[in-house]
């Protein structure tokens, strides 16, 4: 954006002689058009015009031109941005679009109101160079006031920082507004910016023009590219009988290696980990069995252990279909946050209820038998032996209750992304013996956990060092719980057998080789772009060099801006300009197709009614964000009006006013 000087010189307003008002603006010599100024090139010509406007404050519009027989341009006419009429205070214009069954014409309309403006300038290609031989100075309209030159157009300029700016933050889904606050804290001011939130939006729009409906071909043509950049990389895609892409897969080496070292979605971190991607545009039985199907081609053949989701049917009758030894599983998280939703507010609000269920639901170390005594105890209590939901949980308890499969290695994912980070203490404080037996070479020790407050039997075989406990945390988790630590602690035991270290658990458990379709080992590296790779180090440097000299060193900072004007001059003199196609392929790093096989997808209604069920919770909360009103009817306080009161209408019959037999007193 072109900087303002405080000290610019104010509009002057004056007379024409046919009497009508004038505007001009006194500039500088150096940058006032003459007649008779010569330039070298027609772009010097408009480049100092455009320059001129910025200062006086109007915008230019290039006009008509003449050209010679070989294509040089003769004649050239410059205007102002005001100049011609409109129909109407905002400019209407007829654009036609001719479409293969019939004509159609689409209104276009501007802001820009138009009032016959006559300055110009007139320049004319005359003994190898560029003269001005016409020149008017005055407008017909006042000039933009200085404070408002940002908002010029001549002065707003997107440039590619912009616009490759808006690229990756809409990556990271952040829109055009939000973009435009970040670029205003980086230039300190949006006066600074180069552009208004107009731009970045006008730009964002032409974007998702351009890509149109080719998005879906693009998107596979990326893919493929990324089948010879990373190693492993595989996908694959299914079209309708229209050629709309319904269905997409893919996964790479990162995730094949997960896969095959760990089996569930954590790592050795004990952090969730993707083994592959999947997009559907229709979730019914048959799509979720293609994704299955694709998932186990691509993993070599290998199944899951145990898979989580929600209670979708599809999903339930797709698992079997494709997987003949997983366990097919529920998540805990969403069955219990329904609980609020399908068991009366009263039940949950007056009484403990809500924490006595989640006690023995998230107990894992409760057994089967246990679990339903416990379960039966409360729902008797709470008198909810009737309710269809919680009794329809509960005959499906053996797909989501931990008790049912607490001998199961599924490292701890039961409650998918809602899963608790907390790590299991392996500390042997609070564990004391209060029982021991011996029968031969096992011996069984009865520890008191006091954080848990239960006793667990711990098995040792002395002769081979086999340890079995009773909360099955090594069954479940493949980690030595902290009784057997006590337990080995107590033998004098300096280290753990080899068969109780779980290799998932280990820093080595992603180097094992990981094999593609074919069997051949996948290397674990991927193909650099070295040329982005570059320019993302040059940016570092550049940035640590400008925050190094920017307030320390004004003088090699003015320098260094010479230095970057002038190798722009070069590069621009040196290569020639990038259309508007070419510089929109380079931003998003995809060419537009020739030919579009794959449409998009269909606009498809899933599961669910057209508009979201609203829960009885978030009632009460957007109830409460209200403010309370006077009821006309019950006159309280209340969250309705008389129009909805709850109590009975009760019309008031008006006060009587006197009649004519009522006695007059003096």
């Amino acid at each position: 954006m072109t900087s303002v000087d405080e000290h610019t010189p104010p509009i002057i307003m004056s007379y024409s002689p046919k009497g009508s008002q004038q505007w001009t603006r006194k500039v500088g010599e150096e940058c006032m058009p003459r007649i008779g100024k010569e330039f070298s090139t027609l772009k010097d010509c408009i480049q100092f015009y455009r320059v001129y406007a910025i200062a006086c404050g109007f915008d230019i519009r290039k006009s008509s031109q003449k050209r010679f027989r070989d294509g040089t341009i003769r004649t050239k006419l410059l205007l102002c941005h005001r100049e011609g009429y409109g129909e109407s205070k905002k400019l209407q214009k007829m654009v036609s679009m001719e479409s293969a069954e019939t004509s159609q014409k689409q209104e276009k309309v501007t802001t820009i109101r138009r009032f016959g403006c006559k300055a110009m300038i007139k320049v004319v290609f005359q003994s190898g160079k560029y003269v001005i031989r016409k020149f008017f100075e005055g407008h017909n309209h006042p000039l933009v006031l200085v404070q408002n030159w940002e908002f010029q157009k001549l002065s707003r300029n997107l440039t590619l920082y912009h616009k490759q700016t808006i690229i990756n933050n809409s990556k990271v889904n952040i829109g055009a507004s939000k973009t435009f606050r970040i670029c205003k804290e980086v230039a300190n001011g949006y006066e600074n910016v180069g552009a208004t939130l107009l731009d970045f939006k006008i730009f964002q729009r032409e974007v998702k023009l351009f890509i149109g409906d080719a998005d879906a071909q693009m998107f596979i043509n990326n893919l493929d590219k990324l089948v010879e950049r990373k190693k492993g990389f595989q996908f694959a895609y299914h079209v309708d009988e229209c050629r709309n892409l319904c269905r997409v897969f893919w996964t790479d080496g990162h995730g094949k290696s997960a896969y095959g070292a760990f089996g569930v979605g954590i790592d050795n971190h004990n952090k969730s980990v993707t083994f592959a991607c999947a997009l559907l545009s229709n979730e019914d039985e048959e799509s979720f069995v293609w994704v299955f199907q694709k998932f186990k081609e691509a993993m070599r053949g290998k199944e899951p252990q145990i898979i989580i989701t929600d209670q979708d049917p599809a999903i339930r009758n797709a698992v079997p279909a494709v997987f003949k030894t997983a366990r097919h599983r529920f998540c805990m998280w969403h069955i219990m946050n329904k609980v609020k939703d399908k068991i009366d507010i009263i039940t949950r609000k007056e009484t403990d209820f809500l924490s006595r269920l989640n006690g023995i639901v998230w107990n894992k170390d409760l057994g089967p038998l246990e679990f339903d005594d416990k379960l039966k105890e409360v729902i008797t209590e709470y008198g909810l032996a009737d309710d269809k939901w919680l009794c329809m949980m509960f005959d499906m308890r053996h797909y989501w209750i931990p008790a049912y499969f607490r001998d199961l290695n599924m490292g701890d994912i039961m409650s998918t992304t809602q899963r608790s980070e907390k790590e299991i203490k392996t500390s042997m404080c609070g564990c004391g013996v209060v029982g021991y037996s011996r029968s031969g070479s096992v011996e069984v020790y009865n520890i008191e956990d006091s954080e848990k407050r239960r006793t667990f039997d711990v098995q040792y075989n002395g002769l081979t060092s086999d340890v079995l406990c009773t909360c099955k945390l090594f069954e479940r988790r493949g980690l030595i719980c902290r009784h057997i630590f006590w337990v080995y602690s107590n033998k004098l035991m300096k280290t753990i057998p080899e068969r109780y270290v779980m290799p998932r658990w280990t820093k080595n458990a992603m180097r094992a080789p990981i094999y593609d379709v074919d069997g051949n080992i996948i290397q674990h590296y991927d193909t650099v772009d070295e040329a982005q790779l570059e320019m993302s180090k040059v940016w570092s440097e550049f940035y640590n060099v400008i925050s190094a000299v920017a307030k320390k060193e004004p003088d090699i900072l003015r320098n260094l801006q010479s230095l970057l004007k002038d190798f722009m001059e070069t590069i621009v003199q040196s290569n020639e300009k990038m259309t508007k196609q070419q510089e929109m392929e380079m931003l998003i790093g995809c060419s537009a197709p020739n030919e579009v096989r794959i449409l998009p997808p269909r606009q498809s209604k899933n599961k669910g009614s057209g508009k979201r069920m609203v829960t009885s919770k978030t009632k009460v909360i957007e109830k409460s964000m209200k403010p309370k009103r006077k009821c006309g009817n019950c006159k309280r306080m209340s969250y309705h009006d008389s129009r909805n009161c709850p109590e009975p209408f009760s019309k008031q019959p008006p006060e009587e006013e006197g009649s004519d037999d009522d006695e007059l007193v003096d």
